[in-house]
């Protein structure tokens, strides 16, 4: 399986996921009470998601990750091979021998077993001698017991002569008949092209019995965390399950969601509680919101200004007096305003200007009174400017 198509599969698993969420996400309009329908759903579309969409996935991951073993492990793999005698043993050894990758193929000899046992050990030791000297590439022939034999093969030596051989020998030294004859052979390869190797092997007469190696190794610890294919359907239609209680309760969780934030909000923060110290008497308790603006007295703790400010003492003093013009002024100043205040309150020429011009008022508002009355202008008060 290409790239492709585990893309493709794994966006169909998606949008099965999205499915069961958008159907539980009707539950406003389909009723809370079919909670049990859409668990259902959930569980039926992923058990279906993860068994004709997922397990194919899982089955390819091995192949994927012994890609990238192999790309990062050095060293040489051992592959173990069964050659098959019905063709020539020494061409199939020689195109193994030839594919890239392969530094070597080793083998011993060829495994011959018999039909039957032999009438006598006499028979036994004429039958293993006539094999021997039949070819000479053969150095020794080995009983294995169980009416098998191993018929070893000289280093350098051709296996289809020493198999031709062995046959002649069957047929016509002895009446015995062989049941069957097989050759292993141990064919060494570089681990970063096992795979590319094992795939040009099959296509000779070739059985792999086994590889061994660092390749090897690694597969099989990632092997042991690899779950079978029953798991997966099960652990998908769980995942159904999940999305569809999701989609059921995410209104619910929204909702809460956002009256906990609207309840936070609402509340005063420590700074808040402590960022505006008011003038006493200046506070905004109970009064309506319109009025509810900065006084021009206050002052702001947080503000640049405040460490200039000749104000640092408001809020928390009881008996703060407001500060005015003259406070500001030194005492030379002050002392000179008050010996001016005093000549004006004790010099004679001010008592006798007010005490002349006090009535004279007093007698011109009684004259204009008078004179209204006998108008008969009508009385009324004047509007005060807002």
């Amino acid at each position: 399986m290409d790239a492709l198509t585990i893309i493709i599969m794994m966006v169909l698993f998606i949008l099965a996921m999205l499915f069961v969420f958008s159907t539980a996400l009707l539950t406003p309009y389909i009723g809370k009470k079919n909670l049990i329908s859409v668990i259902v759903l959930g569980l039926i579309v992923g058990l279906a998601a993860g068994a004709f969409l997922l397990t194919p996935i899982m089955d390819d991951i091995p192949d994927f990750t012994r890609t990238i073993v192999e790309e990062s492990v050095d060293g040489s793999d051992v592959i173990e091979l069964d050659l098959s005698t019905n063709g020539n043993l020494t061409q199939i050894i020689e195109n193994i021998s030839s594919i890239s990758g392969v530094e070597s193929v080793d083998y011993k000899g060829i495994t011959i077993k018999i039909d039957e046992d032999f009438d006598s050990d006499t028979e036994k030791r004429l039958i293993t001698q006539a094999i021997n000297s039949s070819n000479e590439d053969i150095s020794n022939v080995i009983d294995l017991g169980d009416k098998t034999f191993l018929v070893e093969i000289a280093e350098g030596g051709d296996p289809q002569g020493v198999l031709n051989s062995i046959y002649n020998t069957f047929s016509y030294s002895t009446y015995t008949h062989l049941r069957y004859t097989s050759m292993n052979a141990n064919a060494t390869v570089q681990a970063n092209n096992v795979t590319k190797i094992l795939n040009a092997i099959s296509e000779n007469e070739v059985v792999v019995l086994n590889v061994t190696g660092p390749t090897e190794t690694q597969n099989a610890f990632f092997s042991q965390f690899m779950p079978s294919g029953t798991n997966i359907i099960l652990a998908s239609g769980v995942l159904g399950i999940i999305v569809a209680i999701a989609g059921f309760f995410v209104d619910s969780l929204i909702t809460f969601v956002n009256n906990f934030r609207k309840k936070r909000k609402k509340k005063p923060t420590e700074r808040e509680k402590i960022k505006r110290k008011v003038v006493p008497g200046t506070d905004t308790k109970g009064s309506p919101r319109r009025n509810r603006r900065r006084k021009s007295n206050s002052i702001d703790i947080f503000d640049e200004s405040f460490d200039e400010s000749p104000k640092q003492n408001i809020g928390s003093n009881k008996r703060f007096k407001q500060l005015t013009v003259d406070d500001f002024k030194s005492e030379d100043e002050i002392n000179n305003t008050k010996k001016e205040e005093s000549k004006k309150r004790f010099s004679l020429f001010n008592r006798s200007s007010k005490s002349d011009t006090k009535p004279k008022q007093k007698k011109e508002s009684r004259t204009e009174n008078k004179k209204s009355k006998k108008r008969g202008t009508p009385r009324f008060r004047p509007k005060r400017r807002d």
